[in-house]
C-alpha cells in the first residue's frame, strides 16, 4: 500500500479505537489491525526481531523491539492512552491556541504507537512530536513508520538517547512528556527514572503523562475466582509531576515504608501483592487487572510470615533494576 492508503485505514483503525462506545471485540480486533498494519507498511521482520535482547541501561531494562511491537495488541492500554493523549491535546490546544502542541515521547518504539493513530486526529500545525528511542532497530523501523505514513511534517526530532540521561535542548522543549516505559509495580523498566530525569527539565506547566501512576500493597486471595479478595494496606509510591520533581526524597526510596499487620489475615487472604492503577489523562484509568502494565505483583506468601504483628518495610530501589523489595523487620 502506499501513503494515502496507510493514512486511510490508519484513520478507520484510530476512530474504533477512540470510540465512545466500548466494544471488547472491536477493540481488540482493531489493535491486532494496527499491530498488522504497522508491520505490513515496514516490512517489520517479527523472526529477526524475536531473537533480539533487551537494552539495559542505568535506569532500568529498554525493552526490545519485538516485545515493543507486541505492546499494540495490549488492548486496553493502547485505547486508554490514545483517548488520555487525545484529550490532553485538545485541552492544551484550547490553553495555548495558534500554536502546535509539542509532545516529548519518551520510548517511542518501532512504531511510535501511542502517538502514530494521533496524527489522524491532529494536524501537523496542531501536534509536533519529538521521539526517544534507545535502540537502533526501533529508530530504523521509526524512520520508516514515519516516511510509510507520512508523518514529517509532525516531527521536529528522532533522538538515539537513554532517556534516563538525555538533556532537552531548548528547541524540544515538551508541552507534554509521553513514556510509557513500565511494568506492574514499576519494577525492571525505567519509567520512574525517566520522568524523574525528563520532567524537571521541563517548563512548570508541563503535563506528564500517564499523570498518575499508583503501587499500592494489598492482601490478596484468590482473584481469577473471587475478584473481591482483596484488602489494600497502604499507598507506596504515587508517581505524578510531583513525586517526579523530587524522587529520590520521596519516603519509599529514601528511608522505606514501613506497614503493620496487627493480626494474622482471614483464611481468605493467602499473599501480599503489589496493586498497579494508572491515570493517563482526566478520566481515563486503566485499573487494577485491566492490561498487562495493571497485572498484581506477588511481594509474599501470607504463609512465611510466622509472629504477629507483623512489620513489612517496603523500598523502592533505584537501580539498573529497578522495583520493590519487601523484608520481614
Amino acid at each position: 500500500m502506499n501513503t494515502q492508503d496507510n493514512r486511510h485505514q490508519l484513520k478507520k483503525i484510530t476512530e474504533t479505537l477512540l470510540s465512545p462506545e466500548v466494544n471488547y471485540n472491536d477493540i481488540r480486533m482493531a489493535v491486532h489491525a494496527l499491530k498488522d498494519l504497522f508491520c505490513t507498511a515496514v516490512g517489520f521482520d517479527e523472526t529477526e526481531t524475536a531473537k533480539q535482547g533487551h537494552i539495559q541501561t542505568s535506569g532500568g531494562q529498554a525493552i526490545s523491539t519485538y516485545t515493543a511491537a507486541l505492546c499494540i495488541t495490549d488492548m486496553m492500554r493502547t485505547r486508554k492512552f490514545l483517548l488520555g493523549i487525545k484529550e490532553a491535546v485538545e485541552e492544551r490546544l484550547q490553553t495555548d491556541p495558534g500554536k502546535p502542541i509539542i509532545i516529548l515521547y519518551a520510548g517511542a518504539g518501532p512504531f511510535a504507537t501511542l502517538l502514530t493513530p494521533l496524527t489522524t486526529v491532529f494536524a501537523p500545525d496542531q501536534l509536533q512530536m519529538v521521539l526517544l528511542e534507545i535502540n537502533p532497530v526501533s529508530i530504523a523501523y521509526l524512520q520508516k513508520t514515519i516516511q510509510q505514513f507520512g508523518l514529517e511534517k509532525h516531527i521536529i526530532g528522532i533522538e538515539q538517547a537513554d532517556a534516563v540521561h538525555y538533556t532537552i535542548p531548548a528547541n524540544y522543549q515538551p508541552d507534554i512528556l509521553l513514556s510509557e516505559t513500565m511494568k506492574p509495580a514499576l519494577q525492571k523498566e525505567p519509567q520512574v527514572s525517566i520522568v524523574a530525569n525528563l520532567l524537571p527539565q521541563c517548563k512548570p506547566d508541563t503535563m506528564l503523562i500517564p499523570s498518575t501512576i499508583i503501587v499500592e500493597a494489598c492482601l490478596v486471595g484468590n482473584l481469577a475466582s473471587d475478584p473481591l479478595a482483596i484488602m489494600p494496606l497502604q499507598t507506596l509510591l504515587e508517581l505524578d509531576k510531583n513525586t517526579a520533581m523530587q524522587i529520590n526524597t520521596n519516603p519509599v526510596i529514601s528511608t522505606g515504608i514501613t506497614i503493620t499487620i496487627p493480626e494474622k489475615p482471614e483464611p481468605l487472604y493467602k499473599r501480599i501483592v503489589l496493586t498497579t492503577t494508572v491515570n493517563v489523562f482526566g478520566d481515563h484509568h486503566i485499573g487494577l487487572q485491566e492490561s498487562g502494565i495493571t497485572l498484581t505483583s506477588t511481594m509474599l506468601d501470607i504463609a512465611g510470615i510466622k509472629k504477629y504483628p507483623a512489620r513489612l518495610l517496603f523500598r523502592y530501589i533505584m537501580n539498573e533494576e529497578p522495583g520493590f523489595v519487601a523484608e520481614i523487620v
